[in-house]
């Protein structure tokens, strides 16, 4: 009977390989504190624990929708459909841009302190406030979080070192994600690792790739060592620590490697092409060589920054972008909800989104039913790269799942859709410019 029950257990097993749990993958809030003007000076006055009910007494009931950053009625609803679709999950990946575009001027249009000090500790309350809006949706979960470009009290990617910014953000989110190096390290650079809840072996590694952008400046910072190369070497070591415990890893960052295809198209056309990337050459290429080494050990990365769903192959590894919950690039609203293996394998995810930023929130689409792939990894990620280059049908759906099913982005992105194909797996400039300068493609 033992010999049975065992037959029993190995024969499910095999038909069901270990789905383990479901995650919840958010990015690019971009929560905008100022959508009411006329309540800035009560947040302004108060601490975070009223800001609840500030926010709530606001006039202003509708959602913010495209062109605009997310205001509190949008982040309520997300973070409620969030809840009623995962309920219980695994814990929450974030991966950065927690503040509104153009945050530090607004703050200075409308609030009445214009001092750095006032405008920190506004800063520092409006990240505690979104926080306690995911703790209170999710109060026995843990939470990861990474920073994105806009998250500092410095301006848009100028985040210190050392600041006094990376330190505030660590007391606000150090109960929820609960890692002794992200209590330890992240205040030094923003950058921190934690062994995953309810998944065994399995660590997430989160970086501040603000520091690699070709944008990042350090006006409020001291004079140093480089931060980057800093967390670069880093980065190499926690891999090395963590093939040594036998842990698997995700990487979670903010803005991925590779091309910044938008900004490469908008500056000219073949064959005046002026290809930009999101890193500077410096630091991808020794991220690359680092990666590469540790394939086996890297499981797969988590992204934002581009506010679209959409995928990057590199070194043996894939890079998952998550979509944005800002409507601000004319995309829809959206996160998703993703299945993960015991192991630390993705099986797949389902998308939610908010069509024409109107309720209600909807069921998009799952990553299975749309591509015929029962797991996602880089070898189901170059298949689906290959159909979008040669089927229409593919790249159609594909596009259209890309801006969260906004008809006008998803046009957009049609119009130049070889440079996006391009951009799934080019790192440089060069390699970019030959393939999107070549001849489309043939079905």
């Amino acid at each position: 009977m033992k010999k049975v029950g065992a037959l029993i257990f190995s024969l499910f097993a095999i038909a069901f390989p270990a789905l383990a749990e479901q995650f919840l993958a958010v990015s690019d809030i971009h929560f905008n504190p100022f959508a009411d003007p006329a309540i800035v000076a009560k947040l302004e006055a108060a601490g975070v624990s009223q800001w609840d009910a500030i926010l709530a007494s606001s006039t202003v009931t509708a959602f913010s929708t495209y062109g605009s950053d997310v205001n509190d009625p949008l982040l309520r609803s997300a973070i409620g459909e969030m809840k009623k679709q995962l309920p219980s999950p695994a814990f929450v990946l974030i991966s950065g841009d927690f503040l509104a575009h153009d945050f530090d001027k607004n703050y200075q249009q409308y609030a009445t302190d214009k001092s750095q000090t006032a405008y920190t500790a506004f800063v520092t309350k409006t990240i505690a406030y979104v926080a306690s809006k995911f703790h209170n949706a999710y109060p026995d979960v843990r939470v990861y979080p990474t920073l994105g470009n806009n998250d500092s009290d410095c301006g848009d990617y100028a985040v210190a070192p050392n600041g006094a910014f990376l330190a505030d953000f660590r007391d606000v989110w150090s109960p929820i994600v609960d890692s002794r190096s992200f209590e330890r390290r992240f205040p030094t650079g923003g950058y921190y690792h934690a062994d995953v809840a309810g998944l065994k072996n399995v660590r997430v590694i989160a970086l501040n790739t603000n520091f690699f952008s070709t944008n990042y400046k350090n006006p409020c910072g001291k004079p140093g060592p480089d931060p980057g190369l800093r967390e670069l070497d880093w980065l190499d070591g926690e891999l090395d620590l963590a093939r040594a415990e036998g842990k698997r890893v995700w990487l979670l960052f903010h803005i991925p490697p590779g091309m910044d295809v938008y900004d490469s198209v908008e500056g000219g056309k073949c064959p005046n092409l002026t290809p930009k990337t999101f890193w500077k050459n410096e630091y991808e290429q020794k991220y690359l060589k680092i990666t590469a080494a540790h394939q086996k050990t890297i499981a797969g990365s988590f992204a934002g920054h581009t506010h679209q769903d959409e995928f990057r192959i590199t070194s043996g590894d894939f890079i998952h972008i998550n979509p944005s919950v800002s409507p601000v690039f004319g995309n829809n609203p959206a996160f998703e909800i993703v299945d993960v293996e015991r192991n630390g394998d993705i099986a797949g995810y389902t998308a939610w989104h908010l069509p024409n930023v109107t309720l209600p929130w909807q069921r998009e689409y799952s990553f299975d039913e749309a591509y015929g792939k029962s797991r996602y990894d880089v070898a189901a990620l170059t298949a689906v790269a290959a159909a979008i280059g040669s089927d229409t049908a593919t790249r159609e759906k594909y596009f259209n799942y890309n801006s969260s099913g906004s008809a006008k982005s998803t046009a957009e992105a049609l119009a130049t859709w070889q440079a996006y194909w391009c951009g799934l797996k080019a790192m440089t400039g060069s390699v970019f410019t030959a393939c999107d300068c070549a001849p489309a493609p043939k079905p």
